[in-house]
């Protein structure tokens, strides 16, 4: 039966049959597959049809008919229309069984790996934990794009925030509500270890606009940074976070995991699973502002960093400076091509790619290196398991351990090990 069947705003009956890999309900309406965010498995429910698709469609929650036990009250006045969250309505041990179901679903579909998910590890909290927010302004308003549309969803309060963020947003509107602006975005950065805030401005006018920095300066006390289309404005232009002891230096482009405490768990987690020793030469590639490497150096003989963007990189030779570390270096570059270039011997490679997963040439590469043990770290599943397939050959995956790094959201982090067969 062909999707012509049904059209853009019918309005049906239909019961839950599964989740999708981002968290919505997957259902049935004449033969078609339709996909219903904010459902559950077993639900039965009226939907609206508001996209149509050559082999599926999407529909929108009208109303829940029999709700599945699993179901709790959002609590977020945003949550119908904001992109932030997709599982508020889903109770939390639900949504760390979905999770460790996801990868699980990942290793097995996509690598073709036999290996059992371990239990998740549970985030330290589920509430105001994320450091750092990207808001998006249109004139005096100021929140997130609703789910899968470009239309902003006006946010006073983010239950996903640190404190600080949703007081320096609340500061910020104030400002956008009495000023004309050319604000597009602004995104916000708090480091944990001064209780400091880095803010970035991106406007349509380039002129830098003292007048918003002046009012940041004036209301916002724990101001460090201000940023202005890619120009520091205000401040050293970092903000500080600590980690497992250590101090980090982070600039506006460098990645630093956005839920802090539960990040030092990891880490700890993967350098434990990695069973290191003095004499290893460790690999860190995607490395980021260093946070791996200055963490793993003293447990190691030395370790090399590759990282891609130079912000980062002169944040983490800074890293090492501060914190007294001596035996890691660090090289900015493509590490497909800068991995090419390694002489040493290397016993342990850490890799925390972005989310389009390992390059093949630098998959390649690692193989060709053949350290006994490789720690995966990975915001996202289905990458990770293609990846973990294309080792397959020369590794053994020994474990999986699924981190709930972004609670109330359906994304997830993991901790592969892999060692040589």
């Amino acid at each position: 039966m062909g999707l012509m069947t049904i059209n853009i705003d019918d309005i049906y009956e239909s019961k839950i049959i599964a989740l999708e890999n981002e968290g919505a309900g997957v259902c049935k309406v004449k033969g078609i597959t339709v996909f219903v965010p904010k459902t559950l498995i077993g639900e039965e429910v009226r939907i609206r049809i508001t996209e149509i698709k050559k082999n599926f469609a999407r529909g929108k929650l009208i109303e829940v008919l029999k709700p599945a036990k699993e179901r709790t009250e959002a609590l977020c006045p945003y949550y119908e229309e904001c992109g932030g969250c997709d599982l508020r309505h889903q109770s939390d041990a639900k949504n760390l069984e979905f999770k460790c179901q996801k990868v699980q679903n990942a290793i097995t579909r996509i690598g073709k790996i036999n290996s059992k998910v371990s239990k998740i590890i549970p985030s330290f909290k589920n509430e105001n934990y994320r450091n750092k927010a990207a808001f998006k302004v249109e004139e005096d308003r100021i929140g997130f794009y609703g789910n899968g549309t470009y239309q902003l969803v006006d946010v006073s309060y983010c239950k996903l925030l640190e404190e600080e963020i949703n007081d320096a947003l609340s500061i910020i509107r104030s400002y956008i509500s009495e000023n004309k602006n050319d604000i597009k975005a602004i995104t916000i950065k708090h480091g944990n270890a001064m209780n400091d805030l880095l803010i970035d401005v991106y406007s349509v006018n380039d002129k830098q606009d003292g007048k918003i920095v002046e009012y940041l300066k004036s209301n916002i006390p724990n101001l460090k940074t201000v940023i202005i289309n890619g120009k520091t404005v205000y401040g050293n232009g970092y903000i500080s976070q600590i980690s497992n002891g250590l101090m980090f230096n982070c600039s506006f482009d460098s990645f630093f995991q956005v839920n802090s405490v539960t990040a030092e768990k990891l880490y700890e987690m993967a350098i434990k699973e990695a069973k290191l020793t003095k004499d290893d030469v460790v690999l860190d590639l995607y490395s980021g502002t260093g946070t791996i490497s200055c963490i793993v150096s003293k447990h190691v003989k030395s370790v090399i960093g590759i990282e891609i963007v130079k912000d980062a990189v002169i944040d983490a030779n800074c890293n090492a400076m501060i914190n007294n570390i001596s035996n890691v270096r660090f090289i900015c570059g493509d590490a497909a091509k800068e991995i090419t270039k390694i002489k040493e011997k290397i016993d342990v490679i850490f890799v925390d790619p972005p989310r389009k997963g390992i390059d093949r040439k630098v998959i390649a590469v690692m193989k060709k290196l053949s350290p006994k043990k490789i720690i995966y770290i990975s915001c996202n599943p289905v990458t990770m398991a293609r990846d973990l397939g294309y080792l397959n050959d020369l590794y053994e995956v020994k474990k999986i351990i699924p981190v709930d790094m972004f609670p109330n959201t359906n994304h997830v982090e993991c901790v592969s090990v892999l060692c040589l067969k």
